[in-house]
């Protein structure tokens, strides 16, 4: 007679010798509860059962589990539900953001017109031998920074095709001064002063009186003393904008006889001498109104 182990219930059964010899086992006198198990004894019916880990009973999601050298599930929690969606909305770039993913407007991509957005500076690093970064300004128009060509030159890029670049405000312009590459330097929209460039002044006294405005063009309005016919008269205009070397444009505008008048100007550093001579054969007394520009120019 001997034990069995019966694993549908968790005891041990009494079992016969069969009927006879051969065998040469001794009877059991104590079941011990080995690791995991639990019951056992030394006499009568003696039961062995499964022992209750810390794990709670449950369904587990996601989950994260530790097991012992026994098989025996010790530590059991659920995890997290896994993306399957990307975050932030259409054509914005995913990225690590504290373990989980995210998108930011700052940073896109538009598969339809290859347009990569970068809201913010941008720092190119190799390493620690070569860093730059690109810096955000506020832009008036559309940026485009091309990539190096073969001779590592950085162009910079706005406006229309042929319009000279300048700064406006800290961000690339283009102006209304076009250079076209066919036919060599030409302004195809107007030229000149914009607005804020120019000024006014009014004579005070006579004719050869100075007048002072310090602007780049503008217009004076001549006294109306009497000029005598076939004589000329003189003044000085102090203008801090003009150099030596630059031309003075000049032109009776209104005011006076048309045609009655000849002028000249000759520029000196900071003002500009011009005289006004009467062409007729009769005496002119006439507030007569010039217009002026600067054209800056050079000898060397």
């Amino acid at each position: 007679m001997g034990y069995q182990f019966n694993p549908f219930t968790g005891n041990l059964d009494i079992v016969g010798d069969g009927g006879g010899g051969g065998g040469g086992g001794g009877d059991i006198t104590a079941v011990t509860a080995g690791t995991g198990l639990s019951g056992g004894g030394t006499s009568g019916s003696v039961t062995l059962s499964l022992a209750n880990t810390a794990v709670a009973a449950g369904s587990y999601t996601y989950g994260s589990f530790t097991v012992d050298a026994q098989g025996r599930i010790t530590s059991a929690s659920s995890g997290t539900t896994p993306v399957t969606a990307p975050a932030g909305s259409d054509t914005q770039i995913q990225v690590n953001d504290g373990g989980v993913f995210a998108g930011f407007i700052e940073l896109l991509w538009n598969k339809i017109t290859k347009v990569f957005t970068v809201k913010g500076d941008v720092r190119l690093d190799d390493g620690g031998t070569y860093t730059t970064t690109l810096q955000v300004v506020t832009p008036t128009a559309n940026r485009t920074i091309s990539y190096p060509d073969a001779t590592g030159t950085l162009a910079l890029v706005s406006g229309s095709t042929g319009q000279i670049l300048y700064n406006l405000n800290g961000a690339l312009a283009g102006t209304s001064i076009t250079f076209d590459a066919t036919t060599g330097t030409r302004y195809t929209l107007p030229f000149g002063y914009g607005s804020g460039a120019g000024g006014v002044i009014t004579q005070g006294t006579n004719k050869s009186t100075t007048v002072v405005l310090n602007a780049r063009c503008g217009q004076i309005t001549m006294n109306a003393a009497n000029l005598v016919a076939g004589t000329a008269v003189s003044f000085t205009l102090t203008n801090s904008q003009i150099a030596a070397t630059d031309l003075i444009i000049i032109n009776h505008v209104s005011g006076g006889t048309t045609g009655a008048y000849m002028f000249g100007a000759r520029a000196a550093a900071g003002s500009a001498t011009i005289t006004v001579r009467n062409v007729t054969t009769g005496d002119l007394a006439e507030a007569v109104v010039i217009a002026f520009a600067v054209i800056k120019a050079t000898t060397a």
